[in-house]
Parts: structure tokens; sequence; C-alpha cells
């Protein structure tokens, strides 16, 4: 198993202060990858003691140790990072590191839930799909595809929606939501749960404080926190999700409907 594979799996015997690097290191690798036990101590706010134990909690034998998987599962770490100052910005590295950033999540998707989950929108009854803030983008255009395949899909406004009003596992909502966590996700969550409901969420950790909440979760695993590293990485797969349901209730044309449109 790899680093991210033993943290979840050890994760719920973890003590609250373990927890808290365990959250560090699935939610922003690249720190372990490049910096000290000391220095990520410091930055957690822990001791360096504490760092050291985590790592023999998980299953290795030191820091070193931990620190050589994450470096080794890191495909994007051979390209600069998006907005840090450094060298080579020009529009093709930067599509390179976003394509390397795909692969590297790619490897650490759970494949088996990302197909539970196409199959309970393929049986839902209706489907809401949410999200705030920058997580709303990805939810206005989940949400227009996915009802271009299934025909019974709702974009949640938070401007003009009371809520979730449906009763029922066999009404779906699909969430998504990204750091920084915005509260009005989580009372979705929680509304749709109280209902019944079949709950999606799509996030990038598994450690997010939605993640709980939901019966299929997809956490997207991403280097950094930035919005402009995350948005390929998210696309892709929602591009992955939907290519798969529609060759599974045999649609494929239905992806790419020329006939709406004026140009072909």
């Amino acid at each position: 198993m790899n680093y991210l594979d033993r943290t979840k799996d050890r994760f719920p015997n973890l003590t609250k202060g373990l927890k808290k690097i365990a959250e560090a290191l699935l939610s922003n690798p690249i720190l372990f990858a490049t910096y000290s036990a000391r220095k990520n101590a410091e930055t957690l706010g822990v001791s360096e003691t504490m760092v050291i134990r985590f790592c023999k909690a998980i299953g290795y034998h030191g820091y070193r140790e931990l620190q050589l998987d994450v470096q080794q599962s890191m495909i994007s770490l051979r390209q600069n990072p998006i907005g840090s100052g450094e060298k080579d910005h020009s529009f093709g590295s930067i599509m390179t590191a976003d394509a390397e950033n795909i692969q590297q999540a790619a490897a650490h998707i759970d494949w088996e839930a990302a197909d539970q989950i196409v199959q309970a929108l393929i049986s839902a009854k209706e489907i809401k799909v949410a999200g705030y803030y920058q997580s709303y983008s990805y939810a206005h255009w989940f949400s227009f595809t996915l009802d271009g395949l299934l025909n019974k899909v709702t974009l949640h406004r938070p401007d003009l929606d009371m809520g979730i009003k449906h009763k029922g596992k066999e009404y779906c909502v699909v969430i998504f939501s990204y750091y920084r966590y915005a509260l009005e996700s989580i009372r979705i969550a929680e509304e749709a749960k109280a209902n019944g409901n079949t709950v999606i969420v799509i996030t990038d950790s598994a450690l997010s404080p939605i993640s709980h909440l939901g019966d299929h979760v997809l956490s997207i695993q991403v280097a950094q926190k930035s919005i402009l590293e995350k948005g390929p990485v998210t696309f892709s797969l929602l591009n992955s999700i939907l290519l798969h349901m529609a060759q599974k209730i045999e649609m494929l044309e239905a992806v790419n409907p020329v006939n709406r449109y004026y140009i072909n």
C-alpha cells in the first residue's frame, strides 16, 4: 500500500493529534514530499516526535521512508505548481502540469466508488446537483451535461431554491465541496441525509468536513489547494463519469448532440 492507502486504512484508530497530521498529508502531500519532519511539525503546530510517531503509526519505519513514498507517488512534482512564482509559466508548460496532475489524481481515485456513483445516478428518480462559490461552476457544468443524458437533473440555485424537498432514497443529491468547504454545502448534505436521500459527495479530501455525510464519496487528491490546479482534474473526472454512464445506457451520441446547434 502507498501512503494514501495506509493513511486512510489506519485513520480511524489514530489519536486526535495524529489525525491532524494525517489530514495534512492527504490534503497537501507536497509538504511531506519537500519538507523535513521538523519543518512540517512547525507548520502543523505539533512536535517533531509526533510526526515521527505518525509515520510509524501508518506502517513506516520513519519519516524518510514516508517521504520517499510520497515523492514516488507524486508525478506532478516534476512540474512547478501554478502560481509558485517559479520559472516557466508558458501556456504549454501549464497545460503539461495540468495533464500530470490528472495522471496523478487518476492513480489515486477510487474507481469502484465512481462506478457505484454511476449506478446510483442512473437508477435515481430525480437528481439535484449543488455547489457553492468556486464549486458552483462544477455543479453547473455537470448538471447541464448530465441532464442531457438522463433528463431528470436540476441545478440547485442558492439564490432561488429553498432547499431539499423530496424524501426517499430514490432522490439523489450530488454535492461539490472543495477547500475552504462552504458551510452551505454541508447544510444541504445534512438536509438531504435527513430526508433519506442518496447523497453523493465530490470533494478534494477524504477527510473534508462533508465526507462523512456522503453515501458515495469521490475524493480528488491534488498536491496544491489552488483552484487553478483542481479545475482541470475535476472536469476530467466528471468527463470520465459522464462517458462511462453514456456507454452504460447506450447513449454515447447524447454526449455530443450536434443536431441541437446551428454550427456543426
